[in-house]
């Protein structure tokens, strides 16, 4: 095998390509995925076309948003790991019931503020509920494990 073999425009962008993917396996912030794609979009346009270095990098640039665009949604629900038909509740850790504090006036259908484990959080809630009081943790909201849904705690006089 040459000398000029090993340089080869195609095994660069291959081995760029393998570097990527395991790139990605490293820092999990799903796009180094789609680079290695593109690399490896270049090496087949290699296989076919004698492309030069300006259509090789157009090449990978389509290849990548083009990949992104069409595999990132359908792999992120395949990846992500969620759990079929379940808010939450199942975890030893859902704080179903404990009382927080508003730090920021909830107001339907917008989104407040709670102080959650010492950390604020999104809320909802299905009635106004000012900053200040305090409210009860139901569920998470809708499909989200980042905005809970909380209500008015009822006091006997109510």
């Amino acid at each position: 095998m040459s000398f000029d073999a090993l340089l080869s425009p195609w095994l660069a962008w291959f081995l760029l390509g393998i570097a990527f993917v395991f790139l990605e396996l490293f820092l999990p912030v799903f796009i180094f995925l789609f680079f290695g794609i593109g690399c490896l979009g270049v090496v087949l346009a290699l296989f076919v076309f004698d492309l030069d270095l300006s259509q090789q990098l157009v090449v990978f640039i389509l290849t990548t948003i083009i990949s992104l665009f069409v595999f990132r949604k359908w792999m992120m629900r395949t990846f992500r790991g969620v759990t079929a038909n379940h808010q939450g509740m199942d975890f030893d850790d859902f704080p179903l019931g404990e009382r927080v504090l508003v730090l920021k006036s909830i107001l339907p259908p917008n989104t407040g503020r709670i102080q959650h484990r010492g950390t604020a959080w999104d809320a909802v809630a299905d009635e106004a509920v000012d900053a200040g009081q305090t409210v009860e943790i139901v569920k998470y909201a809708d499909d989200s494990r980042h905005v809970f849904l909380v209500r008015r705690i009822k006091e006997p006089s109510e």
